[in-house]
């Protein structure tokens, strides 16, 4: 089912994406000279490769910061790591990046404006 919005609704929207098309582009470009930084394996420049470490639903003050991005294997690759970083709790703190990203989430918490709950903090083992 696709979600509508109230008029006022689609235009906040708007205005709280408005970073995104120029922000996936730049990294889309990125990604295409990157290696996942999971397995290793090397990209191929969709937008899949671009994963938010800090969710851009929830966190939108820091969406478009460079920071907030990793690039992981994506939809196209036979590890899709970034599904495994987008998963479970479990399936996320298996992976061998897990200790250098729960570092970078503490300080990208530091800037974030929005608040968050102890599902995050335990999703990080924060």
């Amino acid at each position: 089912m696709i979600r509508k919005y109230s008029k006022k609704g689609l235009e906040k929207r708007k205005l709280e994406r408005e970073c995104l098309p120029e922000f996936f582009q730049k990294h889309i470009e990125i990604a295409k000279t990157k290696y996942c930084e999971e397995c290793g394996a090397k990209l191929k420049g969709h937008v899949s490769e671009i994963a938010h470490r800090l969710p851009k639903s929830s966190f939108k003050s820091v969406q478009c910061l460079d920071e907030n991005v990793v690039y992981l294997c994506g939809m196209y690759s036979v590890n899709q790591c970034h599904s495994k970083y987008d998963g479970t709790n479990k399936q996320l703190q298996s992976l061998n990046i897990f200790s250098a990203e729960k570092e970078i989430i503490k300080e990208l918490l530091e800037k974030a404006t929005e608040k968050y709950n102890w599902k995050l903090l335990e999703r990080w083992k924060i």
